[in-house]
């Protein structure tokens, strides 16, 4: 089976992307909400330890969402 590899040789503008070593502090901040909560989940009992967790979901896509390139969709989509 061959391997096939896309190079992106074009140029790109400096200041169009953030370096390769910065984080993505748009995820990371989901990411610290959701462990904060979900400390909070681990040390509730019952019925708001569900909420928390629901929570902690909700966050954790979100984050995933941040994460993953925009697959546009329907949302870019016009006549």
């Amino acid at each position: 089976m061959p391997f096939f590899a896309y190079v992106d040789a074009r140029r790109s503008e400096p200041g169009d992307r953030r370096p390769p070593w910065e984080p993505n502090w748009r995820v990371w901040r989901w990411v610290g909400a959701a462990l904060v909560v979900g400390f909070a989940a681990g040390h509730a009992a019952g019925a708001v330890q569900y909420l928390l967790l629901l929570v902690v979901i909700a966050l954790v896509c979100l984050a995933i969402d941040e994460a993953m390139p925009s697959m546009s969709g329907l949302r870019d989509w016009r006549q």
